[in-house]
């Protein structure tokens, strides 16, 4: 568990396309835990983080994008003592000399598909974006599509920002398109879906979206109808549709970004409100730091198993 309080990414002064991280989100991002951090703040005058009024550290962007180049120099055996007082270009240099990283061109590897797509992002091109989308989910089919290129998609616009080759404002850029995509996508799908429906909502304070879009889609691909409630529910709005809809399940997705703490309760709220007819399932890239489970209440960590946890339920 995490002394900070891991809440959303607020703006840094006048920079629109910037945003602050809180303590538990860069523990989350990097690998580096809390008392690392402030030992290194401690000893080597870095990260120095910005601090709230409530005392509560938020660290920038570019901090961020340095304590990821720390820590792969630290994967590949340097010492902390050698590689943070460095500045971000001379971390570049010396992980591109471990090869592990490089700053100019995508990883190897990825396929012309996705190094288009980035390139689109680059130019904030939707055209260009939206064909690419479209195009591979024609090709590979809807589950195929957000296995192979969904997926890595996410994976390497995160690496390519880490990496400085792109910025907030294309990683956001990139989310808004393919969340209108995955919408489309869904709509044809919906006609043949049926049984009792898995509501999807992530909980107050959580105003990313696209975990939500990904997993509706990967429900009605799987022939279950699916209704999507939003981002930022208070629980008690959850459990009011679930009830109101007879919902077979209901689907919660966290982010890097979401609080543990506040999380674990609310969760606990909504289980304990449902009957144990309405499953309850928690998601995203932020569950993996959830540490105490309701009873009664599944983990869906990855596509293949939200698959198999909407087949289970009883039609």
């Amino acid at each position: 568990m995490t002394s900070e309080e891991p809440g959303e990414p607020v703006p840094a002064g006048d920079a629109t396309d910037e945003q602050l991280w809180p303590m538990g989100a860069v523990t989350r991002r990097t690998g580096i835990g809390e008392h690392t951090l402030r030992a290194w703040e401690k000893r080597f005058g870095f990260p120095t983080p910005l601090r709230l009024d409530s005392g509560h550290r938020r660290y920038t962007a570019a901090q961020v994008r340095q304590l990821l180049l720390i820590s792969r120099a630290l994967d590949s055996g340097h010492r902390a003592g050698d590689v943070v007082p460095l500045s971000t270009d001379e971390l570049e240099v010396l992980v591109r000399g471990a090869g592990t990283v490089n700053p100019t061109m995508p990883t190897a590897g990825i396929d012309e598909s996705v190094a288009e797509v980035i390139e689109a992002c680059r130019r904030f091109d939707r055209e260009t974006l939206v064909a690419t989308l479209r195009r591979d989910a024609t090709v590979l089919g809807m589950a195929r599509f957000l296995r192979e290129r969904v997926a890595p998609l996410l994976e390497e616009i995160g690496s390519e920002w880490s990496r400085g080759g792109i910025e907030i404002r294309h990683e956001h850029f990139f989310s808004e398109v393919l969340e209108d995509e995955l919408r489309l996508l869904r709509v044809p799908l919906q006609v043949a879906a049926g049984g009792r429906p898995v509501v999807l909502a992530s909980l107050p304070n959580e105003i990313h979206g696209l975990g939500l879009q990904i997993a509706a889609l990967e429900v009605t691909i799987a022939g279950r109808t699916v209704r999507v409630l939003g981002s930022q529910l208070p629980p008690q709005e959850i459990v009011s549709a679930a009830e109101t809809l007879n919902a077979a399940a209901v689907g919660l997705s966290m982010s890097l970004f979401a609080s543990v703490d506040e999380t674990e309760r609310e969760i606990a709220v909504i289980r304990e409100a449902l009957p144990r007819s309405i499953e309850v399932w928690v998601g995203g890239a932020g569950s993996a730091s959830l540490q105490r489970m309701p009873d009664c209440v599944k983990a869906v960590t990855t596509l293949d198993e939200l698959d198999r946890a909407v087949n289970d339920l009883p039609r």
